[in-house]
């Protein structure tokens, strides 16, 4: 799972010329560190459910890592497709995530639960037990400063299940 930083107007672009949307989300001057794309590997699942109680779909503010919005496909099957989260949306996410610390999140896992939900990784985070929470943990401080950076500018994201 990734986020790529978009403006309004990235947003709209991407949405009017959907096959332009792969090269927008993975440029071909890579940065290996680019602070607007931000990936949760395995992970995204696991911590999507840590921050909402649910594996998918929630509605729920901290929701968008696995909130349920509609993908956009560029072509055909089998091809890149990506889903919007609105400047909006990823503003009252921004503002939820500032609300609660990290130890908060950490408190929340629950690997038998993720089991239960059917969450991605699951088995492999139960055998693991607390070893696995420094691996879905991870990748927070990026999101923070990735969230609060988007929420400033009046940016959005666009989110790519790869």
């Amino acid at each position: 799972m990734y986020l790529r930083r978009a403006t309004p107007a990235e947003i709209e672009r991407c949405l009017g010329e959907p096959a332009a949307a792969e090269s927008f989300f993975f440029p071909e001057e890579y940065e290996e560190h680019d602070p607007k794309l931000i990936e949760f590997d395995k992970a995204w699942q696991a911590l999507h459910f840590m921050l909402t109680g649910q594996a998918y779909g929630t509605g729920h503010p901290l929701g968008i890592i696995a909130d349920e919005t509609p993908f956009v496909s560029t072509g055909a099957l089998g091809s890149f497709s990506f889903s919007v989260i609105t400047p909006d949306r990823l503003r009252t996410f921004a503002d939820a995530l500032a609300a609660i610390d990290d130890a908060e999140v950490a408190a929340r896992y629950d690997p038998q639960a993720m089991v239960d939900a059917e969450v991605y990784q699951a088995e492999d985070f139960l055998d693991e037990g607390s070893d696995a929470l420094d691996y879905i943990m991870q990748g927070v401080p990026a999101l923070r400063t990735f969230a609060a950076g988007c929420a400033a500018a009046g940016d959005g994201a666009l989110r790519v299940l790869a």
